[in-house]
């Protein structure tokens, strides 16, 4: 008897990747907080900066909301990875296994081929 192996993932294993997903998700929305607590806080010195500091202060401002752009991009493409990634795991688990599909083939060739080396 040969051992095949299932192409179902063991349950761990799909828990494991489940909870790095969820960890991931809640840093990234810690990220998504300091950003925004950053911009904030550039926003409220404004007032009485000399010239110089002005034009540090726009270019913060600028890779400040570009940053928050990128990681909110970012969030939607880990979801819809995710989202991937658990249908094809549902998919998967119910599919047949390989050696299942390969022995129905296998029996309906066979079938065939002696349907057909009995008609002539």
């Amino acid at each position: 008897m040969s051992a095949v192996k299932s192409a179902r993932p063991s349950k761990p294993a799909d828990a494991a990747v489940r909870a790095q997903a969820e960890h991931d998700v809640a840093r990234l929305e810690h990220v998504a907080q300091a950003l925004e607590a950053a911009q904030k806080d550039l926003a409220s010195i404004g007032g009485s900066l000399g010239t110089g500091v002005r034009d540090l202060r726009r270019d913060l401002t600028r890779l400040l909301r570009d940053a928050r752009r990128d990681l909110t991009k970012m969030r939607h493409a880990i979801q819809r990875d995710l989202d991937r990634l658990q249908r094809d795991l549902t998919s998967a688990a119910t599919a047949r296994p390989v050696a299942a599909r390969r022995r129905a083939t296998t029996s309906a060739r066979t079938s065939r081929r002696q349907t057909t080396a009995s008609s002539h």
